[in-house]
């Protein structure tokens, strides 16, 4: 499900509402950003959020995401940039960047490859860097007018560094070969409502008790053609996260979009 599409000189711009108990997952749903309905040709959107309190809580937050796809018959290429600064009387509690591109070749109706690579700086994860190469098949189970389903598979490459402070495991390095297997559902609940549900798994070839998840729910409603307004919520675990990071983190966000 995507939210936000720039055609035909029209920009969607996505406002966080709420946004609860801060999450700084390592798995990004790309798979959420793509429009599959999109027509041939280059397309983009932007999404814009922010926070800003005074009195008894004070916090400012910035973030933003750039997305921008460009589709023909049989190949899609995708690309995003995403930010986040937050800042609670006056110490920064969240500083992260995220760039990944994606490149997805068309076989046949329901099978596809694709293959991706990723950096990401997050500083409260404590990550210094996090970068990844990936490829593997994609298919599509079921698409349905009110239902679809899509399962993936990718083998990849993961090299992470941490930054160097006080903790104990300040400085290392590590670099490890991942699964990371997704699958996306989508259910048409309404004429303008729909539920799109993601679940990722990405286990460490080389140790399997490794594991990331990343669990996403999303309601989309559109009461007009110019209007989407999503309520999402976001679960991730890392069993074997850096020190003093926990391994849960749980997020939950209300956004609005307004084509223009």
């Amino acid at each position: 499900m995507r939210m936000g599409l720039l055609k035909s000189g029209g920009w969607v711009v996505l406002v966080v509402l709420l946004h609860a108990s801060g999450a700084a997952a390592q798995i990004v749903n790309v798979q959420a950003l793509f429009d599959e309905k999109a027509e041939l040709g280059p397309a983009a959107a932007i999404e814009l959020g922010g926070d800003w309190r005074t009195g008894s809580t004070q916090l400012f937050s910035i973030r933003g995401s750039l997305v921008g796809q460009l589709r023909s018959e049989r190949n899609v290429w995708l690309g995003v940039i995403r930010g986040e600064y937050s800042f609670a009387t006056g110490e920064r509690i969240v500083s992260q960047v995220m760039e990944h591109v994606r490149y997805r070749r068309r076989f046949t109706d329901r099978v596809s490859g694709e293959v991706f690579a990723q950096h990401e700086y997050n500083e409260f994860r404590r990550l210094q860097l996090r970068a990844l190469l990936g490829a593997g098949p994609r298919f599509v189970l079921f698409n349905e007018e009110s239902t679809g389903l899509t399962f993936g598979v990718a083998l990849m490459v993961e090299h992470e560094r941490l930054r160097k402070d006080g903790e104990p495991d300040a400085g290392d390095r590590y670099t490890d070969p991942r699964v990371s297997s997704y699958l996306l559902g989508r259910v048409k609940l309404m004429e303008n409502i729909n539920l799109v549900e993601t679940v990722y798994l990405q286990p460490r070839v080389t140790r399997p008790s490794d594991l990331r998840v990343l669990n996403e729910t999303l309601f989309a409603v559109t009461p007009n053609p110019r209007v989407t307004v999503g309520i999402g919520f976001n679960l991730t675990y890392d069993s074997a996260p850096p020190a003093t990071v926990p391994p849960l983190d749980t997020q939950v966000r209300t956004t609005v979009g307004v084509k223009l």
